[in-house]
């Protein structure tokens, strides 16, 4: 056999063992429904994820946001490990989730600020709808129209007659500008034809001291900030922004209850999402364990008692709060021209 007879028979068998690796590896990484697929879903999760939070330890989003995730990983049997990166009304974390591997050990719970944020601070390093897959909605909470305890309206009704005959009199409180209490305010002042001052604060607990103190005379405040201070007597509960009453406040109707309006809705949401393109079965994986989740009735109790509810929901769901909230929230920043 010559030099060239058997360089050839070795080419050959290179070549024929670099097809069986080829066939061997897309036989692993196979389309949807192969042996590979099933192999991924067999075997995930293997090690601890990661749950980005946006907002800073401590808070009540951080720490429901670690209540659903210890419950999330006892049912995946893996800890899923809370990260907090606060930072630029949460696009700092949307930003890192967005770019993170797509392998399903990332986690986001996104808020309702993904959404808003592209508007209002006009340019982001994601596409809410493009670069996040939907899980489940992870909690909502409503908030709370409240009124300083000496205010002369003691309902909604009357709340909106005076200020209506009173215009620009009377000043509205939020936690600073752009904010989810802010745009409320601002969609409550649209909804009834109102006139009068917004004030912004850095942060809810100095436009709560105001409020008591009677500097503002009513404010949008969470269900959980507004709930020691209604418990003590400090405010007034006018009404909750949500279509449905709130557990732990009974007595306190719905804006749409009060007004005799329809179609209030002002909520705030986070939302279990996934960077794009994360293989389908563990996708579905994630969305199977969390609706075991949305099924325990401790969490759903320790959660209510920090005034926040446990909302799990399919991903179809997810993708509607986004487009609604994005679509109402970023129409009222335009047209006002908010700008943070």
């Amino acid at each position: 056999m010559n030099i060239n007879s058997k360089n050839n028979q070795r080419a050959s068998k290179r070549a024929t063992l670099v097809r069986g690796l080829a066939l061997l590896l897309l036989a692993v990484l196979g389309a949807q429904g192969g042996q590979g697929v099933a192999f991924a879903q067999d075997t995930y999760p293997n090690k601890p994820l990661r749950l980005i939070v946006p907002y800073p330890p401590g808070g009540v989003t951080d720490n429901a946001s670690r209540l659903i995730g210890e419950r999330l990983g006892r049912e995946l049997g893996q800890t899923v490990v809370v990260e907090n990166r606060a930072g630029a009304a949460s696009t700092l974390a949307s930003n890192l989730a967005a770019r993170a591997t797509p392998d399903g050990y990332t986690l986001y719970a996104a808020p309702v600020s993904l959404v808003i944020n592209p508007v209002l601070q006009g340019k982001v390093e994601y596409d809410p709808q493009k670069d996040f897959e939907p899980i489940s909605l992870m909690m909502t909470s409503a908030f709370v129209l409240q009124a300083n305890k000496d205010f002369k309206a003691k309902n909604l009704k009357e709340l909106i007659a005076l200020v209506k005959a009173n215009p620009d009199k009377f000043s509205i409180g939020t936690s600073g500008v752009g904010s989810i209490n802010h745009l409320a305010a601002e969609y409550f002042i649209k909804s009834f034809g109102l006139k009068m001052a917004v004030i912004h604060y850095k942060g809810g607990i100095p436009a709560a001291q105001d409020l008591i103190g009677g500097r503002i005379e009513m404010m949008f405040s969470a269900t959980n900030e507004a709930l020691p201070m209604l418990a003590a007597g400090r405010t007034i509960g006018i009404a909750v922004s949500v279509p449905k009453r709130v557990a732990t406040l009974p007595d306190v109707p719905t804006i749409d209850e009060a007004s005799g309006t329809k179609g209030f809705d002002a909520v705030f949401w986070l939302a279990l999402v996934t960077p794009a393109k994360v293989p389908q079965p563990i996708v579905n994986r994630l969305k199977a364990a969390m609706q075991v989740v949305g099924q325990d009735e401790g969490l759903k109790t320790e959660l209510a008692l920090k005034g926040v509810d446990l909302k799990v929901s399919s991903a179809d769901e997810v993708k509607q709060y986004m487009e609604r909230d994005g679509a109402k929230w970023g129409q009222i920043i335009r047209d006002l021209g908010i700008k943070e």
